[in-house]
């Protein structure tokens, strides 16, 4: 069998060599991790720590994070870091470009931070370590943060995103949060312990997330940058209506959501009427099943190309079908196979009368032989020529399978499993809507993949009511499947007293369309010894990697390709309330 698997896969090599686009994947990265602690101090500045786990695919040199400045009163110094895994290893600053340095760079309006690392295809963790001044504003009767925590300045999606920030103080009363970004995300404020955590499982680039906090000014009582009035009125009535359009819009989608679903549903169980009534009023044909046979020791009186149609109720013979068809002409003393180097060499012993073998003598050989490396050549300047005679060969091996096969209960049964696969559209078509308009993400999912699997039990309850075969025809795959299912056991069964060596050759073509060749080879080897099987003129056929069934099959599959085939805690609202560091971001370069 080993050399059946390596002629066969030689072939497939053939057609995938020249039928499949060649496409080249440019470098890429994506950001899996998103993490920003800020320290908020009694002074109004705030100690920032980023954590940043980008995974890059192809050969970068570092990346960059720019820190908008508008609206505070600037920047410290940063420390940068980088994990590969091993722990936080710190990076020296420099102007010099060198691996592991970074650069920064300032203006009135902004920091910017040059990351030197060069990277091939790894996940690493950059950190970020530096202190905003003068981010917290003190009014007579409140204080605020207001803080687009992430700017829109990122190149790529963000994606698990935790924003942590932490106040001097704990038991806040009055510690009120609002966050303004996409409707899907999640504010949770923690009064007890002085803490607002934000939440996002992902974040589209160009987008931006702000904080807006309120508190009690005595949280940050060291805090200079004061505005001699009243502020928190105004706040809570902004924020008011911003979290009222943000409901609107949830409860506007949810509107949308559920008629969408409502029309699914109903297209569904629409369907599942529809093919009711049809085999209602034509249930197929009845036919007798006869008492199944457990194993069976009589080849099949048919090729091993029809064999396999009948057992994988086809219109057309397969590639391995066509190997094995080949290897019992050879079987048969029809054909001889010799192996030179690495190709195989395919020689006509007696007149060939089948169309589809004579086209691979007479056209791709040289009148009585072919071999695999011209096939090779051939289909690959002929290719829709060679398709069309595959296709012409596997159709005429499937001929006659009607009076084996009963084509209209087939059809019923096809159609009915083409419904189902329209359900399935549909219900991906409603796990896409869920996955934009769902305020229950998990719920509607598990409940569309489980919705998914169900709609499959109706199909396998009418493919098995409904026969596949003829009356002759079940009779007939009924000795085929307890062959098949004598090949299988093959390690339960006493070969010998079956039948002589000779007799298990003529099994190995269907062994082959079988899928269990390797096993009847390796039970012949036990059963009639090795040296006995070696010596077989047919076993080197299948025995071997490189063996012509295996590099036959390969290149045959391919060659013939087209043949086959409100302050507290909740979700985010829209808007923005002015925040600074609008401009924030970075990416790799």
């Amino acid at each position: 069998m080993k050399k059946l698997v390596g002629f066969f896969m030689a072939l497939c090599g053939i057609a995938f060599l020249f039928l499949t686009p060649t496409t080249v994947k440019a470098d890429e990265y994506s950001i899996e991790k998103y993490r920003v602690n800020v320290d908020v101090l009694k002074d109004g500045d705030a100690q920032i720590t980023q954590k940043i786990t980008y995974d890059f695919q192809g050969d970068f040199h570092g990346v960059y994070y720019n820190q908008d400045l508008r609206g505070i009163k600037g920047a410290g110094d940063p420390e940068v870091f980088v994990d590969i895994g091993g722990g936080d290893k710190k990076l020296t600053p420099s102007d010099s470009g060198k691996n592991n340095t970074f650069k920064v760079t300032r203006t009135k309006d902004a920091m910017r931070m040059k990351v030197y690392h060069t990277v091939d295809s790894a996940s690493i963790t950059f950190t970020y370590k530096y202190k905003l001044f003068g981010v917290i504003t003190n009014y007579r009767d409140t204080a605020e943060l207001n803080w687009k925590i992430i700017g829109n300045g990122w190149d790529n999606e963000l994606k698990d995103i935790k924003l942590n920030i932490n106040f001097p103080d704990k038991n806040i009363s009055q510690l009120r949060a609002w966050t303004h970004g996409p409707l899907n995300g999640y504010t949770k404020v923690d009064r007890k312990k002085g803490r607002v955590v934000i939440t996002l499982d992902e974040l589209a680039e160009n987008t931006s997330v702000e904080s807006h906090i309120i508190f009690p000014k005595a949280v940050t009582s060291a805090n200079k940058n004061f505005v001699d009035a009243d502020k928190k009125a105004s706040i809570m009535n902004d924020e008011k209506k911003l979290a009222q359009e943000a409901n609107a819009k949830r409860r506007q989608k949810s509107v949308i959501y559920g008629v969408l679903m409502a029309i699914g549903v109903l297209l569904i169980l629409g369907i599942y009427w529809y093919q009711y009534i049809k085999i209602k009023k034509h249930p197929g044909n009845k036919h007798q099943i006869p008492t199944p046979l457990h194993h069976f020791f009589d080849e099949p009186p048919f090729a091993p190309s029809f064999t396999k149609v009948l057992l994988d109720k086809s219109k057309q013979a397969d590639s391995l079908s066509l190997t094995a068809d080949l290897l019992n002409e050879a079987g048969y003393g029809r054909m001889k196979i010799d192996k030179i180097g690495k190709d195989f060499k395919v020689t006509a012993l007696k007149p060939v009368t089948n169309e589809f073998y004579k086209y691979l003598f007479e056209t791709i050989g040289d009148g009585t032989s072919f071999r695999l490396k011209q096939i090779r050549s051939y289909a690959k300047k002929n290719n829709d020529e060679v398709d069309d005679r595959f296709n012409k060969w596997a159709d005429d091996a499937a001929s006659g399978r009607e009076k084996y096969l009963d084509l209209k209960n087939l059809a019923i049964v096809k159609n009915f499993r083409g419904a189902v696969v329209g359900i399935d559209i549909i219900i991906v078509i409603m796990f896409v809507i869920s996955m934009l308009l769902s305020n229950h993400l998990a719920i509607s999912l598990t409940t569309l993949l489980v919705l998914g699997v169900i709609a499959w039990i109706p199909y396998f309850f009418v493919k098995k009511q409904i026969t596949a075969y003829t009356d002759q025809g079940e009779i007939e795959i009924n000795q085929i499947r307890a062959f098949k299912r004598m090949l299988e056991d093959i390690d339960d069964i006493k070969m010998a007293e079956v039948g002589d060596l000779i007799l298990w050759e003529r099994f190995l073509p269907y062994a082959v369309v079988f899928g269990v060749s390797d096993r009847v080879i390796k039970a012949l080897r036990i059963n009639f010894g090795v040296e006995a099987v070696n010596g077989s003129g047919i076993m080197l056929y299948y025995v071997g990697s490189n063996s012509f069934a295996s590099r036959h099959n390969q290149g045959f599959q391919s060659a013939f390709t087209g043949a086959l085939g409100a302050g507290g805690s909740g979700g985010f609202s829209g808007g923005s309330s002015g925040g600074f560091g609008g401009g924030s971001g970075g990416g790799a370069f």
